[in-house]
């Protein structure tokens, strides 16, 4: 009798953990419930909202790590803050690259709904474009839920789960879709409150601790992002149109501070979370076209026995390296911005120089 071994599999989580929450707990522990592999693909210290993470990246994947992944990768900048749109295929480009079997996520509708609104929002893309210069003033999301008729700005995570349907689709990666227990506090509302007692899993509050920056706050480098504005940065970076640029500049010319800059600034035609990105790609020149193409590489955050093993079961098919140390890939354009955004960022932050960190390693139970 021949003897047959399991074949493994491996998911994939675009996550930002800011912070992580008894909905991501719920999360893991369904997915190890299907996979035997889970891969967290982890926003860098910018969020998807334009919003500096609360907690360091290596903070956050130790969390992870302890509480249901296997590996966490970097999701590095610009993809960590952009649109749904490139943010979703950032994530799906880096899953793809490394080899999983599938990409999983929450939301709010089940997955037919979402299925079907991912067909007509790529069908009604051009729709969506002219409803936004027919009207001239509205949002792109606002422009999205008149075309769908769908109320989208009101879930978040439906947002998401249509743009990770259209870029899997387009790769052939399998989404595993599980509902949002909508009983979890979320991590807007945790943020909000001010991170209070009970509010995160058993040891996640003293994990983060580790970090002494935390809790992080985008207003920290409110100057740095206002400055940068004022000095008029060149025009032609990602997400910014030339009515954006023009009344950014104008505003941050007497604007006090970060926060007051992004509520006079956002309006019908602009979000608030598409103006922070803005300010973002603005202060450090984020090329235009980047977030459309594949992410590069997998910076390794950290990682257990599974994990590892992982690696070295797609060592041969990968088709992006997954590298330990930025340096690895000093010659690449997306580490050059990286290093130079932590670069600045540590002025602010503190920690040690970013080709100095070292992934988390977990070993029977401990770091190793």
């Amino acid at each position: 009798m021949g003897i047959f071994m399991k074949e493994e599999r491996a998911c994939a989580v675009i996550c930002e953990y800011n912070p992580f929450h008894f909905g991501h707990l719920h999360q893991l522990r369904e997915l190890r419930r299907t996979f035997d592999t889970v891969v967290c693909l982890l926003g860098s210290e910018l969020t998807q909202r334009g919003e500096v993470a609360i907690a360091d990246r290596y903070a956050r994947a130790d969390v992870a790590l302890w509480n249901g992944a296997d590996l966490v990768l970097e999701l590095p900048l610009p993809w960590c803050c952009s649109s749904a749109k490139e943010f979703a295929f950032g994530g799906v480009s880096l899953a793809k690259a490394i080899g999983v079997d599938a990409l999983a996520f929450s939301a709010e509708s089940d997955g037919d709904t979402l299925r079907a609104a991912a067909k007509k929002r790529g069908e009604a893309e051009e729709a969506i474009r002219a409803r936004i210069r027919e009207e001239g003033t509205l949002s792109y999301p606002a422009a999205a839920e008149e075309v769908l008729g769908r109320t989208l700005r009101e879930r978040p995570n439906d947002i998401l789960a249509i743009e990770y349907l259209r870029a899997a689709g387009e790769v052939d990666l399998p989404c595993h879709i599980l509902h949002r227990e909508g009983s979890f506090a979320s991590s807007t509302a945790i943020r909000r409150e001010g991170v209070p007692a009970g509010a995160l899993p058993e040891g996640v509050a003293e994990s983060l601790r580790r970090d002494p920056s935390f809790p992080r706050k985008t207003e920290d480098m409110g100057k740095f992002l206002l400055a940068s504005l004022r000095n008029r940065p060149p025009k032609g970076c990602y997400g910014v149109t030339e009515e954006l640029y023009a009344r950014m500049t104008d505003v941050a010319s007497e604007a006090e501070d970060f926060s007051s800059f992004v509520k006079t600034c956002t309006g019908k035609m602009f979000t608030s979370a598409r103006v922070r990105r803005a300010a973002w790609s603005l202060a450090f020149a984020f090329p235009a076209d980047l977030p459309g193409s594949p992410v590069p590489y997998g910076l390794l955050l950290g990682s257990n026995a599974r994990g590892r093993a992982f690696l070295r079961r797609t060592a041969k098919t990968r088709t992006v390296p997954v590298v330990s140390r930025p340096a690895e890939m000093q010659g690449d354009p997306v580490y050059r911005l990286n290093a130079r955004f932590q670069e600045v960022f540590r002025l602010y932050y503190g920690g040690e120089p970013a080709h100095k960190r070292r992934p988390v390693l977990i070993e029977d139970g401990k770091r190793s």
